[in-house]
């Protein structure tokens, strides 16, 4: 008995201190069975040690990729109207997309109504007032938006503006602050990319 229980210690593998709690059942598993000297009980155990620390790596390696994408940032390409602007493919509520012009210098988001249609929003309770955009001043109305989504990016509860007149040089509307500051975030305008990282 002695002896069976000497080659468990030494069969069995070193526990080691961030070991989850699974982990540590399968190497107690496998301490038991050795002390049983049961050999089908000690390769099963020893299988589903094995098994199990591949997935603990497999879930530890993905965590560190998912930590270095976060510290690299999100690279999203932006495409060009032609005039001066940098246009973002955006998702609003998980469904509807828009081209939205990257505005660091707007302090919400900013739909068209031609846009706010397609988003099905009831403004009837909105707060109103007026706005100043690009290329004048107009009536708008306050709503919150779900979630807006932007090249694996998101955002929920985003606060937005929507104009509640046409504006001719803006289509879907502008992506602003109340998206951009809830990341680090850098506008290369000369490479047309948008990096987001993400805030601690």
């Amino acid at each position: 008995m002695v002896g069976a229980l000497l080659a468990g210690l030494l069969l069995c593998p070193h526990v080691g201190a961030d070991d989850g709690d699974v982990i540590k059942d399968d190497r107690q598993a496998l301490a038991e069975a050795n002390a049983a000297g049961i050999s089908s009980k000690i390769l099963a155990a020893k299988e589903q040690l094995s098994d199990d620390l591949a997935r603990q790596t497999d879930q530890r390696r993905a965590q560190e990729d998912q930590k270095i994408k976060e510290a690299q940032g999100i690279t999203i390409p932006l495409a060009s109207d032609g005039q001066g602007h940098l246009l973002a493919d955006v998702i609003i509520n998980n469904r509807v997309h828009a081209s939205l012009i990257v505005d660091t210098g707007s302090p919400v988001v900013m739909l068209t109504p031609a846009f706010i249609q397609k988003l099905d929003l009831d403004l009837s309770r909105s707060n109103m007032g007026y706005v100043e955009v690009l290329n004048g001043k107009y009536k708008a109305a306050e709503v919150s938006l779900d979630s807006v989504s932007l090249g694996g990016a998101k955002a929920r509860d985003v606060s937005a503006t929507v104009m509640l007149e046409d504006n001719k040089v803006i289509k879907d509307g502008l992506l602003g602050l109340s998206f951009l500051s809830q990341f680090h975030f850098t506008l290369d305008q000369e490479g047309q990319k948008l990096i987001l990282r993400k805030s601690s």
